[in-house]
């Protein structure tokens, strides 16, 4: 991982600009270009990420662990996007459950099929919850409402906060570093109302970009059998 820090000192040095203390001495207070740089490498990386939400880097697994009674939870602050695909109701130690793929329904199908029942259910209808589905305030309920605090583990993708201190860590690969300083230079470039300059950064930016999402998404493992099955 690449650190704030270290991503700006290297675009003040593509500026031909002093960089900052690497220990973070003055990283707080810089002003002027040194300031200036501190932005441009976050607003590079802000623009990577809302070019596509669910780069394989931001995958985060989590596990949400129930409350009895209690249908609806919250997702994480930082959530972009959720692999409904991923809820997972794991076995749980202490409770003896039996892990089980949680299915998906919509809202309105929970709203249609089954409210009336977890509505109507006091305590001896409550068991482990077998569906999921995504509520109107977009969080995510399951039904049937849980009796016990069962974990349930799906997959998020992240969107990451802006850096603010020098040795925060880039949530962007270090292989991309570069990606993220044609990024900057961009910025930095219209600052200077260097338009032509600010076009050609731009241009290897969108092009690193791309490069990015296929090194990203096209190594995804796939396996394919190669036995030759014969007729029964």
């Amino acid at each position: 991982m690449v650190t704030y820090v270290s991503l700006t000192n290297e675009l003040l040095r593509r500026l031909n600009e002093v960089p900052l203390d690497t220990a973070g001495d003055g990283f707080d207070t810089a002003r002027n270009v040194q300031a200036l740089a501190k932005d441009a490498v976050n607003n590079s990386i802000r623009l990577i990420l809302q070019d596509g939400r669910e780069w394989p880097f931001l995958k985060t697994t989590y596990t949400q662990t129930l409350s009895a009674g209690t249908r609806t939870y919250d997702f994480p602050t930082d959530t972009s996007t959720v692999d409904w695909d991923s809820f997972y109701l794991k076995k749980t130690p202490g409770i003896g459950n039996q892990p089980n793929k949680l299915g998906i329904i919509t809202f309105e199908d929970y709203t249609q099929n089954y409210r009336v029942t977890d509505d109507s259910d006091t305590g001896s209808g409550l068991s482990a919850p077998t569906l999921a589905y995504q509520t109107l305030e977009e969080k995510f309920g399951v039904t049937p409402v849980p009796d016990n605090s069962y974990e349930v583990e799906y997959v998020y993708w992240s969107y990451p906060s802006d850096m603010t201190v020098y040795n925060d860590e880039c949530s962007i690969p270090s292989r991309f570093k570069h990606v993220i300083v044609d990024g900057a230079m961009m910025f930095m470039m219209r600052f200077r109302s260097n338009e032509q300059s600010a076009s050609v950064h731009q241009s290897n930016f969108e092009q690193g970009i791309k490069t990015m999402r296929r090194l990203s998404t096209d190594d995804e493992l796939y396996l394919r059998s190669t036995v030759i099955r014969g007729r029964s």
